[in-house]
């Protein structure tokens, strides 16, 4: 692998639980997606469908979409994330991923290369109750 990085599934022998250093480095990324808790990420990775990347001070989580390996959380060093961003590429191409895709803030266009924009996502709060 290129870096530090690996993947973890509790299907390869690992029991993993996201201890509180590890969500202290994801949960920063959750802020966009109200909804994902540190038991979500637990359950899917329990499952098998999500993988966690990691580097001594950095995190990715992925899974599946399609023929895609979707990034949809990460944090922690931004050189070390750059470097579990090719292990992430380098897994997908080995399983037989046609593309990886990443769900983030739009920084990530800046430092990321060989990636284009193909979509926005676009969230509107809608207030409770009967208007």
């Amino acid at each position: 692998m290129a870096g530090d990085g690996c993947a973890i599934r509790a299907g390869d022998g690992w029991i993993l639980i996201i201890s509180d250093e590890m969500w202290d480095i994801l949960s920063p990324a959750t802020e966009a997606y109200e909804n994902v808790s540190r038991e979500d990420v637990e359950s899917g990775l329990l499952a098998g469908n999500f993988l966690l990347f990691r580097g001594p001070h950095s995190l990715a989580v992925t899974c599946a979409y399609g023929g895609s390996l979707r990034v949809g959380l990460a944090g922690g060093n931004l050189q070390e994330l750059l470097d579990i961003e090719k292990d992430i590429c380098a897994y997908a191409r080995r399983r037989g991923y046609s593309t990886v895709e990443i769900i983030g803030r739009p920084g990530w266009e800046k430092v990321l290369k060989g990636y284009r924009r193909t979509a926005v996502l676009l969230r509107k709060e809608l207030p409770h109750g009967l208007h």
